[in-house]
């Protein structure tokens, strides 16, 4: 994370600038173009909205911090709504929602009763990753309840070391791979630092997964990413359905239409959920535009 990611997290998540964003509407405003609402009832319009323009979906529940196993609950709760709608859909969850740390017999019974709930809806479910220090434990996790679910998807972060060490061998097995840079920064000692190794770590990682039968998913807005995947696809004779982009909901809507208009599969990550704020403070503190557009807006309200 750079010095000026770090300083406009740190002045977009003060309390002043959270409480006058609340107080002005700003943030309700700017988070309707990054997350979808803070329950089921608001998220319906977003899915079928961005269904209609032939993008795929990836569902995410951002839980009130106190009650992060409600995520689960949510998820599942989310195909029974949508009905048809929830075929072909991807439901991502956290180690943290599946309560891992505390309670691992626990966690794999949740993450299989999800995975049922998902193959009967004709969905699927990817575990992401939290960083290095939980590696091992996340994908020993997702190994174990992989055995009988076979479509469960990984998240491999390429900036953690370990994910280079992993991948080749999960691909031969044709496991469904997120692969990305992580959201988590590792330490020196397990993991990339410099934003040139990461993006060199993940196209090694992407050339790794789609040269030995992987089903990878490149989640990752980077322009030269994304040429590269589709480049590695064509060397490989990979069909646009065998592997896929993924992106979040509000950065470069337009070049996601794009990507399906000239025949890739692309699937937007779409959050709901009570804890939308520290979600959209991450997201625009990442994007120093939009960071500028958000403060701009919120001096202009007061």
């Amino acid at each position: 994370m750079g010095r000026l990611h770090k300083e406009l997290r740190r002045l977009i998540g003060s309390p002043r600038v959270r409480s006058a964003a609340l107080a002005s509407g700003v943030a309700e405003e700017f988070a309707n173009g990054y997350v979808a609402g803070t329950g089921i009832d608001a998220l319906l319009p977003v899915v079928d909205k961005l269904g209609g323009q032939g993008l795929s979906l990836a569902l995410t529940y951002l839980p009130d911090p106190d009650d992060e196993a409600e995520a689960v609950d949510r998820l599942a709760e989310s195909l029974g709504r949508l009905g048809d709608a929830a075929a072909g859909i991807e439901l991502s969850v956290k180690p943290s929602q599946l309560r891992l740390a505390a309670d691992p017999a626990g966690a794999r019974a949740r993450l299989a009763g999800l995975c049922e709930e998902a193959g009967r809806a004709g969905a699927v479910v990817t575990l992401e990753m939290q960083g290095a220090s939980c590696f091992d434990n996340t994908v020993g996790l997702w190994r174990a309840v992989r055995a009988d679910h076979p479509d469960l998807g990984l998240t491999l972060p390429a900036d953690v070391f370990a994910s280079e060490r992993v991948v080749g061998p999960l691909a031969d097995d044709g496991a469904r791979l997120r692969l990305c840079i992580g959201a988590y920064p590792a330490p020196r000692t397990l993991g990339y630092r410099r934003e040139q190794d990461k993006a060199k770590a993940l196209v090694r990682c992407l050339r790794s997964a789609m040269e030995r039968g992987g089903y990878a998913m490149v989640a990752s807005h980077d322009p030269t990413i994304i040429s590269i995947a589709q480049e590695l696809a064509r060397r490989n004779d990979i069909e646009p359905d065998g592997y896929e982009h993924q992106m979040f909901y509000g950065v470069r809507p337009l070049e996601q239409r794009r990507l399906v208009d000239i025949g890739h599969r692309c699937r937007t990550y779409v959050p709901f959920g009570p804890a939308w704020y520290e979600y959209l403070t991450a997201q625009i503190s990442a994007r120093p535009r939009a960071a500028y557009n958000y403060l701009r807006a919120l001096g202009d309200k007061r």
